[in-house]
């Protein structure tokens, strides 16, 4: 049988590199002004491309319109040192704003961007962190479409010749690639579940077909895991790919991300879940970059068709704290529409009018469709149940409904555990919904 493990000379390098959290493009320049010039510190998860320069070469532009300095501070554990900073007024003077900041406590931490009427026909994604006044705190720096990080290259030497659409389809060819290679089918990254395996929660849209799924789960008031719904093919698919050791790693507890881009590219790993915005990140490291390839959500919806979501990364706002709040204001509407930040990384750019990147190539024949807006009455209502019910829809910590099915999937308990699982979370659910939905 063959050992499903990585080795790498790099991986302890690659572990001492991951203690690094904090990492500055500018040295220690005052974060208020430098001689004459004020100084915007801007936080971000992107500890790459502050890493790399390239964050620092993108902002000379818009450093020498504006006689400014821009002072990029990365962090690789992002919500727990940002969230850190945000128990004081500290917390830089742009910065992506965690997902964990519930939208009725925006205001206290930011300032706003505009109105989102005045903004909706400008950017995609408007409404992401928009309260319930309909003031908009932030600004996507770019988007992705959901589905299924691969490489075209193991994918075609399995024999497989047409993407899977079905959850069934999809585990074949995955047992084909763990037949007929030597990569790693699937690999699930799960030492760092906190954050990736979250990223199955981008699938749900998708596999529902429908846009208003999230709106229709309370006005409906169905089942969260309903089987015509889009939480349950999701995670019954996520659920019974872990179960299945012949097409994961053999140790889900020595998994690295940055390392895994080079393995994917030497053809070592098949298959991801992934964002599309990792996909720049994989070519990068790949010996052929035309071998990592996209691919949809491999769900087909109940009217037959497939569907792929496009959705915002995180959105951009400005520190109400501020003391630089205009400049900042005009460094986040630069940074999203007009730095090529999101082009350059294979994102879907945040302007309306622009162009959908070439690695959605393999999307052709998917309805392509973007969530729209809540209405007024529903605003922030899913964000206040999810919290109440403690359900967790993008969170990965230890309590998560996500972590216990993946570990009750390594352990081969079963469909009967996950049956189990989903149950008690549809009865907590239900009870914060109809609690909050009178």
């Amino acid at each position: 049988m063959k050992i499903k493990r990585i080795a790498s000379a790099a991986l302890a390098a690659a572990m001492a590199l991951s203690t690094m959290t904090v990492l500055s493009g500018c040295g220690d320049k005052d974060s208020s002004a430098s001689g004459d010039k004020p100084v915007l510190e801007v936080l971000t998860n992107r500890t790459d491309r502050v890493d790399d320069g390239s964050l620092d070469k993108l902002t000379d532009a818009f450093e020498e319109a504006n006689n400014c300095e821009v002072k990029y501070v990365g962090y690789q554990d992002y919500s727990g040192n940002v969230a850190t900073r945000m128990g004081t007024e500290d917390y830089g003077d742009v910065l992506m704003i965690p997902d964990e900041v519930e939208i009725k406590d925006l205001a206290n931490f930011f300032e706003p961007i505009g109105k989102y009427d005045d903004l909706k026909d400008k950017y995609r994604w408007a409404d992401k962190k928009m309260d319930s006044d309909k003031n908009v705190y932030g600004l996507a720096y770019g988007g992705t479409a959901t589905g299924v990080l691969y490489n075209k290259k193991i994918w075609a030497d399995a024999g497989i010749t047409s993407m899977p659409k079905t959850p069934d389809e999809f585990i074949e060819d995955l047992k084909l690639i763990d037949e007929k290679t030597d990569a790693i089918p699937y690999y699930t990254q799960y030492k760092d579940a906190s954050w990736t395996i979250t990223q199955w929660q981008s699938l749900v849209l998708s596999a529902s077909g429908n846009p208003n799924y999230y709106n229709d789960l309370l006005t409906n008031k169905t089942d969260i895991f309903a089987k015509d719904g889009g939480f349950y093919p999701v995670y019954k698919l996520m659920y019974d790919v872990f179960s299945t050791p012949s097409i994961i790693e053999e140790d889900h507890m020595t998994t690295e991300w940055e390392s895994s881009k080079v393995w994917m590219g030497e053809g070592k790993i098949g298959t991801m879940v992934m964002g599309s915005w990792a996909v720049a990140q994989f070519q990068e490291k790949a010996e052929n970059p035309d071998d990592i390839g996209y691919m949809p959500v491999p769900i087909t919806a109940p009217d037959g068709k497939q569907y792929a979501q496009t959705a915002s990364d995180y959105c951009v706002g400005v520190n109400k704290n501020s003391k630089n709040k205009d400049l900042a204001k005009k460094y986040v509407e630069w940074f999203v529409g007009e730095s090529g930040f999101a082009a350059n990384e294979g994102m879907i750019p945040t302007p309306a009018d622009s162009k959908l990147p070439d690695n959605l190539s393999d999307f052709s024949d998917c309805v392509l469709f973007e969530e729209p807006a809540a209405p007024d009455e529903l605003i922030g209502k899913f964000n206040e149940i999810d919290t109440a019910a403690n359900f967790g829809a993008w969170n990965g910590d230890t309590d998560n409904f996500k972590i216990k099915l993946a570990e009750a999937a390594f352990a081969g308990k079963g469909d009967s555990e996950f049956e189990s699982i989903i149950d008690a979370e549809n009865q907590k659910w239900a009870e914060a919904r109809d609690s909050i939905m009178k």
